[in-house]
């Protein structure tokens, strides 16, 4: 018997194989890069196809085609559709979706269409997927989903390129029925991006359209922190085809638990505000984003973004306008960087926790919640800007102050101090050039301080164009692991650098084995000891050709000048 079930499933994988049509290209022009550009608005369908127990599960009505009709007239022109596959397979072994609920989506999907919107499909609350990143079930999952989204692929394989997947949603772990929301292990996330790949290795095999189609992939609990010093970005067969997805309800105590009333620093006089978080915080992150993939060439989805409706009574107008204005930020700070942002709408309206309804679907998709539809349209009309070179500059000359091969590990470690006379030489434009290798099994940290270790005298610095106060994740910041090698040209604003004068620096931290800590100018001109014959590209210092794409952090020569690649 069991010969006879080889034979027919052995029969049946190389039919499936025969029937896999080319790659067809028909009508799939966009790249990854280009599509998320074309989302002005996006908008979440929360709490329906994804529901436990079907569309209608958690209380919200059937999708019609009234209401994508409304989201269109309302200004978006992509839709996001949570969904959840396996509570409606006809073959739970081989994960095979009820033609039913195809159609379902299907007909979700081409309302969308028919009103000219981008749409992303994923799935969405699989547990058995997405709360189950562990060794342990790594190999099962990885088979299950490979056939599931080779199902669902299948079935929309001639769909153009309006229609992208999505792989996951918010994969975490829950351990003794615990849901860990806090920083992934190592394995963690070493399964999610298992899944990602797995994603894209089945969605490709199936040919058609969906060779050429734009893909999303996802960072750890779509968390954006996580993913820079986590994620890998798959190996995909086509090139520039590919997005990687985070989410953004940060500070979620102001934008879902509703515990502060105030958020940025236009609304510090109202009192207490969201700690340690203002429209700062917000862009120097979404740049750090875009650092990181923008500029290797994926499309960044903001797949989920919000803000719960939250106020007090005796202040609620100017509360209302602070969450309007939170959403404003967010939408512009994605447009100004190519971001297709997504906003989360479950229907659920009130005054507290999680009310992140926009259109009442009960009543004729009424505004429920008409600051957030106005910063959502504000923030719409920022224009993309293309980001500035902050991927490397000159430097020239300059003189070593420390080398060796030391590690940091807070009091264990090398605690460095630098005394401000060595900075003096070189004036307020100096950069403090740090070569380092990651050498962690838990996490990576650099931090500076005047004089002393005291955490009032915490210095602010600026990497890369990214700014930062007391301390950064070096992880995090190049989107490396450990055992990689980095360079950081760490440069100071004029109070800082006269500070340092005073008092001069030290540095700890954690994670991180130093090797040379140097101080230099950034302009100037510094003649290579080799003949570069005209040749365009980047050379080591010894004179040999890096690859294009292929040179890590660390000091090159173009074009005859001296220049830093971080």
């Amino acid at each position: 018997m069991r010969k006879v079930l080889f034979i027919l499933t052995l029969l049946a994988c190389t039919t499936l194989h025969a029937q896999t049509p080319e790659p067809d290209m028909t009508g799939m022009q966009l790249s990854a890069v280009e599509w998320t550009k074309q989302v002005q608005m996006g908008w979440n369908l929360g709490n329906s196809m994804e529901s436990g127990g079907g569309e209608t599960g958690w209380g919200n009505p059937a999708t019609t085609r009234a209401m994508i009709h409304t989201v269109k007239e309302a200004g978006f022109n992509a839709i996001r559709i949570p969904v959840r596959w396996t509570e409606q397979l006809v073959d739970a072994n081989n994960m095979v979706v009820k033609e039913k609920w195809l159609n379902r989506v299907k007909e979700i999907i081409d309302w969308a269409l028919e009103e000219d919107m981008y749409v992303i499909i994923n799935t969405h609350h699989e547990a058995w997927l997405d709360r189950s990143p562990f060794y342990s079930t790594k190999n099962e999952n990885l088979r299950k989903l490979t056939a599931l989204w080779t199902s669902i692929a299948t079935f929309f394989r001639d769909y153009g390129e309006k229609l992208a997947f999505a792989g996951t949603n918010e994969t975490i772990a829950k351990v003794n029925g615990q849901e860990n929301w806090g920083s992934p292990t190592k394995e963690y996330q070493e399964v999610q991006n298992s899944y990602n790949q797995a994603f894209i290795d089945a969605v490709r095999a199936t040919g058609g359209k969906n060779y050429y189609r734009n893909l999303i992939v996802q960072t750890y609990a779509c968390n954006g922190y996580y993913g820079l010093s986590g994620f890998t970005i798959p190996n995909d067969k086509v090139e520039g085809r590919m997005s990687v997805e985070f989410h953004y309800y940060d500070p979620y105590e102001y934008a879902g638990s509703g515990s502060y009333y105030y958020w940025g620093d236009k609304y510090k006089a109202m009192g207490k505000r969201t700690p340690q978080s203002n429209e700062k915080t917000m862009t120097d992150f979404f740049d750090r984003i875009r650092n990181t993939w923008g500029k290797k060439g994926l499309g960044i989805v903001l797949g989920e973004y919000g803000v719960s409706c939250h106020y007090t009574n005796d202040d609620k107008q100017t509360q209302l306008d602070n969450e309007q204005y939170f959403i404003k930020c967010i939408v512009s700070a994605a447009r100004e960087r190519g971001f297709a942002a997504f906003v989360w709408d479950n229907n659920v309206f009130g005054n507290g926790t999680e009310k992140f309804g926009i259109f009442k679907r009960y009543q004729n998709m009424a505004v429920g919640n008409e600051p957030v539809l106005k910063g959502i349209c504000e923030g719409a009309g920022t224009e993309y800007k293309e980001p500035e070179n902050q991927g490397q500059e000159e430097v020239e000359g300059g003189e070593i102050f420390w080398q060796g091969d030391a590690m940091l590990d807070w009091g264990n470690g090398l605690q460095l101090n630098i005394p401000g006379s060595a900075f003096e030489k070189y004036g307020k434009e100096v950069r403090l050039v740090l070569s380092y290798q990651l050498d962690y099994t838990d996490y990576n940290m650099l931090q500076f301080f005047y004089g002393d270790w005291d955490q009032q005298n915490k210095v602010a610095f600026s990497i890369a164009g990214n700014n930062f106060e007391l301390e950064f994740i070096p992880g995090d910041l190049y989107a490396v692991g450990s055992g990689e090698e980095c360079v950081s040209p760490i440069s100071f604003n004029e109070n800082t650098y006269n500070m340092i004068l005073q008092k001069g620096l030290v540095l700890q931290g954690h994670g991180i084995r130093l090797k040379k800590v140097a101080l230099m100018l950034p302009t100037g001109w510094w003649q290579p000891t080799f003949e570069t014959n005209g040749e365009d590209g980047v050379y080591t210092l010894d004179g040999k050709r890096v690859p294009k794409g292929n040179a890590r952090p660390g000091l090159y020569i173009r074009n005859g000048k001296k220049i830093l690649i971080h």
